[in-house]
């Protein structure tokens, strides 16, 4: 159950949308009154979504593609919320990441972050409006964890960014911050073997797996006003792993 915030006459942007966090956080803006255009990758996620939001302006680009995703962001209308979110997730050990699999984490969880983020500001600070970005990263961000490297470098890249987002367009009326969420009830936790996340849990001081509403919770709390004097902070949503 997600907190209930008041975005009427937003317009808000989701990368990511098609599915867990994006998906929820896609559908509890527009519930609680924004206007949402939802980006994905996979056509028939967008098309799930917009069966059951047929308000919801959906955009399939490969965020990968760095200039697809410029001309796609630089289509629409201006923004006053994004929520940079979209991310691949590989399993390796550090020692047999590959080129491609680097190339694709930063691509995709990271390059593809700044790619949203500059287009969305230069028409926020060209208009003389205020925004509020909100970039998911990972507790891989805080912490190492084994066969995720090329994850954990690009969610640690998304922590720095938000910061360097924050410094530089905060001054704009610009606010920027980032959520850090532990594991969570979705298709790429479920990647993590059944025995990783039994020991997760044991691990965890709340004792289970993240929901997706545990995380659109923070999300929607940085993208209010509630949180107005916020900026260049990650919040960790995680359960308590990380104090274990």
């Amino acid at each position: 159950m997600t907190s209930s915030y008041r975005f009427a006459g937003k317009i808000a942007l989701v990368t990511g949308a098609g599915r867990g966090i994006g998906r929820g956080t896609a559908e509890a803006l527009y519930e609680q009154g924004a206007q949402v255009i939802a980006l994905d990758i996979i056509n028939e996620n967008l098309q799930n979504l917009k069966i059951k939001y047929p308000e919801i302006t959906t955009v399939k680009v490969n965020l990968g593609d760095w200039k697809a995703t410029k001309e796609a962001i630089g289509s629409l209308s201006t923004v006053d919320l994004l929520v940079n979110n979209a991310a691949v997730y590989r399993m390796n050990s550090i020692l047999d990441i590959t080129e491609e699999d680097i190339s694709l984490h930063l691509d995709v969880n990271l390059k593809a972050y700044l790619n949203v983020a500059q287009v969305v500001a230069r028409k926020l600070i060209a208009e003389k409006r205020m925004g509020t970005f909100v970039n998911v990263a990972s507790v891989c961000a805080n912490k190492p964890y084994g066969k995720s490297g090329a994850y954990c470098i690009s969610k640690s890249g998304v922590q720095m960014l938000t910061e360097l987002l924050a410094c530089e367009l905060g001054p704009r009326g610009i606010r920027v911050n980032g959520i850090n969420p532990g594991v969570v009830n979705t298709d790429m936790g479920k990647m993590i073997s059944e025995k990783g996340n039994r020991i997760i849990t044991e691990r965890t001081t709340l004792g289970r797996i993240g929901e997706v509403s545990d995380i659109v919770s923070g999300i929607l709390f940085l993208l209010s006003d509630d949180s107005s004097y916020i900026n260049g902070h990650s919040l960790v949503v995680d359960g308590g792993l990380l104090k274990v």
